[in-house]
This record gives structure tokens, C-alpha cells and sequence, in this order.
């Protein structure tokens, strides 16, 4: 068991120099593995073997981390860092307000070029290591390496060089490594092993590298000394330094070593061109040194990374366009500038065309700022087709091309399309003024008349109406744009058509334009229309002195016809053709009867023709038929009846809002029951009731002429009497023969307070309505009622004095509820 102390003390000795990342053993280990005896130190030799190999398992089996190194700064810049871009700033908004003719500049703040690589700034300075170690990497004091033996012996360990440059390997002995590459130490090791280890091979590799202190100066954000990899370069430095300020150049980034400069950086290279071949690696003890930025151009526009860019040397216009990447396809480099500060400290602008090669040859000058406009998004050499078809929109124009080559088929067209009038817009790319052309597409696609077949021009608009729209899409427009750009010496080009025509209104007066085709523009005649003679009104300025009509008579028939000749008046400016309707032209006309005829029904009417004639038509009335209690429906007075009904209730609500302003009992006591009224006329409808004597009409002692839409009903013999009003019961009794209308107000419970005594009236059965003036109607007893009346009692109109509408807004509802009642009960 003693023997195993020493073997213990060694593992735990191990495992502590593992856990801390060091898994060589010290020289006092080494030390004591070798006391001990043979088979002893092979057994502690493969307990330490597998503890490495479990340790290294473990390492392997976890991810490698990689840090941020870089983080996003919101750090504001130092004094001075946006001088450079506040003076092109400033330059590049000069020119904001005007615009050059002809073109269009996009206006964008520019920015030095390349500095947003450095936006970020480092998280850590510590030096990343999970990177592959170059064949060329130099061996120095405090690099690691890691040797792996296996074959007859199996070992690992993890050696570091000497401050001498010296790496002691186990079995091996020391060897001068310092000022060896990589690739050499590899080789060397290698060869050495098989010379000395029969049956044993090496494999080795690279861990922890040295680290070294460096210098960064100049115009960067952070000067200052850094410890770095030696395995960082230039770049990797100017990260970690938190890149360059805005006044530092990028194209002169200098490494100094021992006082002289041994390498330059531009960066332009690495960021145009993805060129790293000046990128030098560092050693320690050198200096990065930034000098101040150089001689910086600005270009700006259709350009595809407009910044403001630092050059060197002479450097020529065309130089500046391949690090702006080149033009963007909407670029018009004939009419470009550059913005140049002269000698005398003033700006000029220089015109210059870049679309020649020559022009792009020239050198520009520190301070300049190139701007490239932008093409015109007009577009030019089209035909724009538009309205009642399949494809609207732009085509392709060409000399000498006709309607038919944007329509070459009546199938390009929507169904609806009228095929007799279509219209071609054109505008003169001089003057502006807008003309204009017809043609037909019937004449066109099924007469194959090539005179239809109009010859277009750049930029002409095909407008195709739809024939089932009442409005015509775009003519408007273009009606418009004719009288806007009359004069006295120009008048406007445009003809008017009123009438029986189906698209009634304003047309473009074509250069030889006739009535018939003013017709054919209108859709042609409406069913009714006169197409006989029409009257065309003309205008004439007799010189400008005066302005005269002039009716002319139009034969239509004449100028429709296809050898019209003369009758076929050409039209000129303000003409307007009116067509009239046929005389006595009537749509169909309808009436309806309903009730107690032999055959009820809708009847077509004529023109004149009565009442009785229909009621004769209809097989005159049934036995049960009641002539007296006849309703006859008229739309017309149900309309009238409506309108009055609608300012009726807007007046009485007003007269109620002013007498509810007064404070006496009586007057808010009216005011109550007229609300109560209102709220019953909100929910009247107009019903249109005209009074007949319906037994005089089949007698012949009258008659009336019916029109469309009137309505008769018959009803049979009522057998009611109806009390509606200030009664305590309004409701409805059975007739009983000889009584007055006061026996039938006792029998609904007599009058109310609010009852008006000398207004009672009665409504008989046919309509008629009989009042007290007439004192032969209203006898002492009372008026004897007949079957189907209706006796109204009124409000007494004194206790609702404020209220001026009272007494017509009771009679009206009365009357129109009554109407409507006696519909009801049929």
C-alpha cells in the first residue's frame, strides 16, 4: 500500500494540473513517476492516460464559443469628425430647390465612404483564438504546443516554448524552436520522434498563441496601447482600436517598425475589391498609424453608392464612377454637373456631358461633388389604349401604325363595347393643343372600310366607350380640355346634342364632322325619338360684333342615309341638334281594379281613355258591389300628399318648440296634446285618395280620364260605423238604421273635455264629408248615419291657442287616417 502513496499523490497532482489547463507534469512529478518501479509507472502511466482521454473527450463534446467581439456604438463623435460631412452636406443642399430642365437629381445626404465598416465598437480585447493557424505562423517564446503521441506509446502533452525559445518534449529532450514557422516545427518534431521512438508517431498542432503589445495611433477612435494575438493583423488591430475617426484616411494606414514604415493598408482595397494582400500581420512593438484624411470627392445621384469618397493622387472622373459601383439604369449622364469650389472661394457649377468616354477622362479636383440626374419618368414612343376592352393600357407605337395594329381583332373588345363611335386623342407635342378624331369599329372590323382605320401617332389615346353606361368614360375629359384651350381666334371644338337621343351632351367636334355623325356619337336614337326632322341652333358672332341664332331644320332620315350629299349639314362650332320626341308618345299605362267586378286585374289603358270604359271592361260590378263606399288610389296625389305631409310635421314641430317656451297651464296642456298629435303623424304614410261618385260615373252623369298607376277598389256593403276622435271609446259599431251621428258618439262613451262641439264633421263612405256650416245636415236630433260613415270630433282648437297649424294638421290626419282604414278594412 506504500507503494501506492507515491502513485495517488502523482494522479491528484495531475488531475489539480489539468483542472487549472496545465496537463504537463512538472519536473518533481516527472521526478517521482520515474522512481517508481517499472510495472508500476507503466500502471500509472495508463490511469493517467485514460484520464486525459477522459478529459479530452469531455472537451470535445462541448461547442466552441465564439464571442462578440463587436457591438453596435452609440458613442457621438469626437469634435471634428463631421466636418468633412457637413461641408458636402451643405453643398449637396444647394442646389435642392431648383431643378435642371429636362431631368430630375435625387437628393440624398452623403456619406464618407467606408467608415460605417467600423460602426461597432469591441466588447473584449481579449484575443480570439478559434481561428486556424497559418503554415507560415512564426514559433515564439510563450506559444503552446500540443503533441500527441500513438503507436507502440500512446501520450499527449501540452507544451509551451521558453523564454530562450526552447521546448522541452518528454522522451525527447529539448529543442530550439524560436523563429521556426509552423510548418517547419511540424516536420522537424516529426522526423525527430520517428528518429528516436521506434514504432511511435507524432501529431502536433498549435494551442494557446502569445499574446504582444502593439501601438495604435493617429486619427483613430481609441489610440492607445493594446495586447493583441500574434496572429492579428492590421485590420484585426483597427477593430480592436474601435476603427478610424471620420478626418482619418483610409487609404494610408501606415505600420511602423523600429521607426520606419514597413507596410501601407488601404482599406478601398480590402472594401471595392475584397483584396487583403496588404494586410500585414503584426509583430511586437509595432505602431498602426492613421494620418489625416486626404482629398475627397463627393458624387451623388443615379449612381449606385453615392458617398463622398477620399482619392489619391490624380485620380479621373471615371475612377470615381467605378467606386460608386457605376450607373443605375435610370442614370442620364448627358447633363450631369460638377460642383467645384474655384480659387477665389466661390462655387461654380460645370456642365459637363458624361455620357462620352472622352468627357469621363478628366481629373477632378478636391471639393467636388459630381452629380448624375436621373432620366424623365415620361415615357415615350406609346399608344395608350383605354375603355371597353379586354388589355387597356400602353403599346408599342411605330411610324406608320393604324388603329387596327393596337386592335387587331373585334375580339380584343368587352361585349358591351360600342362598336359605332370611338374616339382617338391626340396632342401636339409643340403647341399642346388637343385634337381629335372618330372613327367606327363597325365600319371598321365588319365593312372593311380603311378610312376608319386611322393613322396614330406618339403618345395618342384610343378611347373605347362602354354602350350600356349612360356616361361616357374620359369624354368629359377631353370635352374639358377643348374648351380650356379655346380663344377668340380658336374657338372651342365642341357640338351639343339634346333629345331623344341615348347619350345626350357634349361631343368633340371632329375637323369634318356631319349630323350623322354627331348621332352615331350620341348612340343613335332612343325608341321614342322623332327621327323624321330636328332642329339644329346655330351660332354665329356676325364678326364679333353681335351673336346670333340661327334655327335650321335637320331631316334625320336624309342625313342618315349613306348618299346623304348635302342634306347631311356639317356641323360647326356651338352647334347643338335637339331631337324631338314622336307626338303623343306614351310608354305602356296600367290600372288596376280590385274588389267587387266581374274580372279584377291589371288593365293596359289608352291614352284618354275614362273610368267607366274600364269598369265596362272589366265586366262591370257583382251584386254585392257597394258604389258608395268606392276608393279610388292615384300615385301622383299620394306623392303631393306625401311632400305636404313632411313639411306639416317640420312646422308643427317648431310651432310646439315655441309654445312649450311659454309657462301657463293652458298653453303646456295644448303643447302636450300636439306632441301627442306629431307622434301620430310621424307614423302616417300618404295613402292618395281621390272622392268620386262612383254610382254617378256608371250612371254617365261624369266621368274622369284615368292615367298610369291609378287604383280602384269596390268593396261590398260596409255594415259599420266608425267614431274616431275626443270620444272617450273611438272605435267602430254595427249599423243600426235611423240613428244620428250623436246617437253613435253616446254610444262611445259621449265627447271628452278636449272635444270641439261645432267642429264634428262626418265622412261618408264614398269620401264626402259633411260639416256643421251646412245646418241642413246637422239638424237638432242629428244627421242620420249611413252604412260605412265615419264621424270625426275634433280637439278643440281655443286650448291650444300657440299652436297656429292645429286646426289644418288635425283635418289633414283625420282625412289620411281615414283613407287608410277604409283600405285596411277591405
Amino acid at each position: 500500500m506504500k507503494l501506492l502513496n507515491p502513485l495517488l499523490l502523482l494522479a491528484l497532482a495531475f488531475c489539480a494540473a489539468t483542472a487549472s489547463q496545465a496537463q504537463t507534469l512538472s519536473a518533481e512529478q516527472q521526478a517521482k513517476l520515474n522512481s517508481l518501479p517499472a510495472p508500476l509507472r507503466a500502471q500509472a502511466m495508463d490511469e493517467l492516460r485514460k484520464y486525459q482521454a477522459q478529459q479530452s473527450g469531455s472537451n470535445a463534446s462541448q461547442a466552441l464559443e465564439t464571442p462578440e467581439v463587436v457591438k453596435k456604438t452609440d458613442a457621438k463623435p469626437k469634435e471634428g469628425d463631421e466636418q468633412v460631412e457637413e461641408e458636402f452636406d451643405a453643398a449637396d443642399k444647394l442646389a435642392d430647390e431648383e431643378e435642371k430642365s429636362e431631368a430630375k437629381v435625387v437628393k440624398t445626404e452623403l456619406k464618407q465612404f467606408g467608415y460605417d465598416l467600423f460602426e461597432g465598437s469591441p466588447t473584449t480585447f481579449a484575443p480570439v483564438t478559434e481561428i486556424p493557424v497559418p503554415v507560415d505562423y512564426v514559433i515564439g517564446p510563450g506559444d503552446q504546443v500540443r503533441i500527441q503521441f500513438f503507436g507502440k506509446q500512446t501520450a499527449s502533452y501540452d507544451l509551451y516554448v521558453s523564454r530562450d525559445g526552447v521546448l522541452q518534449i518528454p522522451d525527447l529532450g529539448p529543442m530550439p524552436v524560436a523563429g521556426q514557422s509552423f510548418n517547419e516545427l511540424k516536420t522537424t518534431i516529426v522526423e525527430r520522434v520517428k528518429e528516436q521512438m521506434i514504432g511511435v508517431e507524432a501529431f502536433v498542432s498549435l494551442g494557446e498563441l502569445r499574446s504582444m503589445r502593439i501601438f495604435m495611433l493617429g486619427d483613430v477612435n481609441r489610440p492607445g496601447a493594446y495586447t493583441v494575438s500574434s496572429l492579428s493583423t492590421m485590420t484585426n488591430a483597427l477593430f480592436v482600436s474601435g476603427g478610424i475617426r471620420p478626418i482619418g484616411s483610409l487609404r494610408n494606414i501606415q505600420l511602423k517598425r523600429a521607426g520606419e514604415i514597413v507596410a501601407t493598408l488601404d482599406l478601398y482595397e480590402l472594401l471595392l475589391n475584397g483584396d487583403t494582400s496588404s494586410d500585414a500581420r503584426l509583430q511586437p512593438g509595432d505602431v498602426i498609424f492613421v494620418p489625416p484624411v486626404g482629398t475627397l470627392v463627393g458624387i451623388a445621384g443615379e449612381v449606385r453608392r453615392p458617398a463622398i469618397y477620399e482619392i489619391k493622387e490624380d485620380t479621373s472622373i471615371q475612377r470615381i464612377f467605378d467606386m460608386a459601383g457605376g450607373l443605375t439604369p435610370k442614370a442620364y449622364p448627358s447633363i450631369s454637373q460638377i460642383e467645384r469650389i474655384t480659387s477665389s472661394g466661390l462655387k461654380e457649377l460645370i456642365d459637363i456631358d458624361l455620357s462620352a468616354s472622352g468627357q469621363r477622362s478628366g481629373l477632378v479636383e478636391n471639393g467636388d461633388i459630381i452629380r448624375i440626374f436621373s432620366a424623365l419618368d415620361r415615357v415615350e414612343n406609346f399608344v395608350r389604349l383605354q375603355g371597353a376592352v379586354e388589355r387597356p393600357g400602353d403599346y408599342a407605337w411605330s411610324e406608320g401604325q393604324r388603329v387596327s395594329s393596337i386592335i387587331p381583332h373585334v375580339e380584343q373588345l368587352l361585349p358591351t363595347a360600342d362598336l359605332d363611335y370611338a374616339l382617338v386623342v391626340s396632342r401636339n407635342p409643340v403647341t399642346g393643343i388637343t385634337t381629335t378624331r372618330s372613327f367606327s369599329l363597325e365600319q371598321l372590323f365588319l365593312q372593311k372600310d380603311s378610312k376608319h382605320d386611322l393613322l396614330l401617332e406618339p403618345k395618342d389615346r384610343i378611347l373605347i366607350f362602354d354602350g350600356t353606361k349612360e356616361d361616357r368614360d374620359g369624354l368629359d375629359e377631353v370635352v374639358a380640355r377643348l374648351k380650356a384651350q379655346s380663344t377668340s381666334e380658336n374657338p372651342q371644338k365642341v357640338v351639343r346634342i339634346a333629345g331623344r337621343v341615348r347619350h345626350p351632351g357634349e361631343y368633340p367636334l371632329d375637323r369634318s364632322m356631319n349630323v350623322s355623325d354627331l348621332v352615331r356619337a350620341a348612340g343613335g336614337f332612343t325608341e321614342d325619338a322623332y327621327t323624321l326632322q330636328a332642329e339644329l341652333v346655330r351660332y354665329q358672332d356676325n364678326n364679333k360684333t353681335n351673336r346670333d341664332s340661327l334655327l335650321i331644320p335637320v331631316s334625320l332620315a336624309g342625313s342618315l342615309r349613306d348618299n346623304a350629299g348635302q342634306q347631311d349639314i356639317a356641323l360647326q362650332e356651338f352647334d347643338q341638334l335637339n331631337v324631338k320626341r314622336v307626338p303623343e308618345w306614351t310608354e305602356q299605362e296600367t290600372v288596376i281594379i280590385s274588389g267587387e267586378v266581374t274580372f279584377p286585374g291589371t288593365y293596359v289603358v289608352e291614352r284618354g281613355e275614362t273610368l267607366s270604359q274600364v269598369i265596362e271592361r272589366a265586366g262591370g260590378l257583382t251584386r254585392l258591389a257597394h258604389p258608395e263606399s268606392a276608393i279610388f288610389l292615384r300615385e301622383s296625389l299620394r306623392l303631393t300628399e306625401a311632400a305636404n305631409l313632411a313639411k306639416l310635421r317640420e312646422r308643427l314641430s317648431s310651432d310646439i318648440a315655441a309654445a312649450s317656451i311659454q309657462s301657463d297651464a293652458i298653453s303646456l296642456d295644448g303643447v302636450e296634446t300636439a306632441q301627442s298629435l306629431l307622434d301620430q303623424l310621424e307614423n302616417t304614410q300618404a295613402v292618395g285618395r281621390l272622392v268620386i261618385n262612383l254610382p254617378d260615373i256608371l250612371d254617365g252623369l261624369e266621368d274622369i280620364t284615368v292615367i298610369d298607376g291609378d287604383e280602384l277598389i269596390i268593396k261590398q256593403r260596409p255594415q259599420a260605423v266608425t267614431i274616431i276622435g275626443s270620444v272617450n271609446y273611438p272605435t267602430s259599431h254595427l249599423y243600426q238604421g235611423g240613428l244620428s251621428h250623436i246617437d253613435y258618439i253616446n254610444l262611445s262613451g259621449g265627447l271628452t273635455k278636449k272635444a270641439d262641439k261645432k267642429q264634428i264633421y262626418i265622412v261618408r263612405a264614398n269620401g264626402q264629408v259633411i260639416t256643421e256650416q251646412k245646418s241642413r245636415f246637422f239638424p237638432k236630433g242629428g244627421t242620420i248615419i249611413e252604412a260605412g260613415d265615419t264621424v270625426v270630433v275634433p280637439i278643440d282648437v281655443d286650448r291650444v291657442a300657440p299652436l297656429k297649424l292645429w286646426t289644418t294638421t288635425s283635418q289633414i290626419f283625420y282625412q289620411i287616417a281615414l283613407g287608410a282604414a277604409a283600405i285596411n278594412s277591405f
